[in-house]
């Protein structure tokens, strides 16, 4: 009767193989003997036969697609990890690319139009790059221990070794060798000099002084492991924030440069509020090493902030109320950026104060990025069963 409906359902032909490899399957022989007596019996026997095949083909099917689907993630591993190390190698070429443009040109001006010793600032470079090599060998250094779950080491400040590893130290040499000979530029005459004797004159000066936007991005992009993770944009946001305030401070340094601000006052708050601009990314490359959030930071998040946005905000209002000049769309930016700075230091101070209390003072995690450190493996993934749970 068996075979009778094998030959009725095309379905059950099909999978008569089957049953062999699946000796488990509930028939039994009261049933087989009733069905050999009974004539009409024999349908509801092969339907179930044929259920079960069909489903131990499908959970079969389904197991092979898994199997190809690992695979296929196994060999775009490699493909990943080569595409991630290519594109660090762009950023970092990139990075020694602008930092030899940048201080050969700065050099330039200062070798052919001084009388200082000219090997001072060729030295001068030679350290920055050299700096900034150390610098990516040990980052690289410090990933490599990362991803091999060794003990993390801790820096001269006390905190954990991540993803910017010695970042804030890179920029800092940059900007201890970068400041003094842009002011050299501006303070004395070879501003004129090079605006009647080099080709692009004061527009070159200009571009060659930007290039510290491009060379931070760089920096960047160079170190970044996950191209979705929240330190990327939390990295990313940082930057656009400064770039905001190099412009800003930028367009006062043009006026300076047309000698526009007529007070010395104002002319030395200008230089000095542009300088610390370009030093303010030492601190939150330095906060992104951090491994706990705490008050400190956020005071010396809005102090960053202060220092560059108050200054500006007082130029301008001297150059707008006493001598007359038009309103800049920045007065505005520098006022919005104040509000938000303080809305956010009194919000994320309620944070860790309302932390503080859940923690009661026993075992208290340490948040880097919205993320406690005891919720993370030693690879450095999230537990989310522990987040979840908490």
């Amino acid at each position: 009767m068996i075979q009778e409906t094998g030959e009725n359902n095309p379905k059950a032909s099909c999978f008569r193989s089957e049953p062999s490899l699946r000796p488990d399957s509930p028939v039994p022989s009261s049933s087989s003997s009733s069905s050999s007596s009974s004539p009409g019996a024999g349908k509801p026997l092969g339907r179930r036969r044929d259920t079960q095949t069909t489903s131990g083909s499908i959970q079969r099917l389904v197991a092979a697609s898994r199997i190809m689907t690992s695979g296929e993630l196994m060999q775009s591993g490699p493909l990943l990890l080569e595409h991630r190390s290519t594109r660090s190698l762009l950023y970092k070429s990139l990075c020694f690319l602008l930092l030899v443009f940048q201080g050969g040109v700065l050099d330039f001006y200062l070798i052919v139009f001084t009388d200082l010793y000219w090997c001072s600032w060729i030295a001068t470079d030679l350290v920055v790059v050299s700096g900034w090599g150390i610098f990516f060998v040990k980052n690289a250094r410090s990933k490599r221990e990362r991803a091999c779950g060794f003990h993390q080491k801790s820096s001269i400040f006390g905190c954990n070794l991540g993803e910017f590893t010695y970042a804030y130290l890179a920029w800092l040499i940059y900007v201890i060798a970068c400041t003094p000979k842009v002011v050299l530029v501006l303070e004395t005459s070879i501003l004129g000099l090079v605006a009647l004797k080099v080709p692009c004159g004061v527009t070159g000066f200009k571009v060659v002084m930007l290039l510290s936007a491009p060379l931070l991005f760089c920096l960047i992009n160079s170190i970044i492991e996950d191209q979705n993770g929240p330190t990327r944009y939390h990295s990313h946001s940082c930057f656009l924030t400064t770039c905001l305030d190099l412009l800003d401070s930028f367009t006062l340094l043009e006026l300076l440069l047309k000698n526009a601000i007529p007070t010395l006052y104002l002319k030395y708050t200008v230089l000095s509020v542009y300088f610390v601009t370009l030093a303010v990314p030492v601190v939150w490359l330095y906060e992104l090493t951090a491994s706990e959030l705490r008050c400190r930071w956020l005071c010396v998040r809005f102090l960053a902030a202060l220092l560059v946005n108050a200054p500006l905000l007082v130029v301008r209002c001297f150059l707008v109320f006493v001598h007359k000049m038009p309103v800049s769309v920045f007065m505005f930016k520098n006022v919005f950026f104040l509000a938000c700075k303080l809305l956010e230091l009194l919000d994320q101070y309620a944070t860790v104060r309302g932390v503080r209390k859940l923690a009661g003072g026993s075992n208290p995690a340490q948040f880097s990025h919205c993320v406690s450190e005891n919720d993370m493996c030693p690879h450095g993934y999230v537990n989310t069963l522990a987040v979840t749970q908490s």
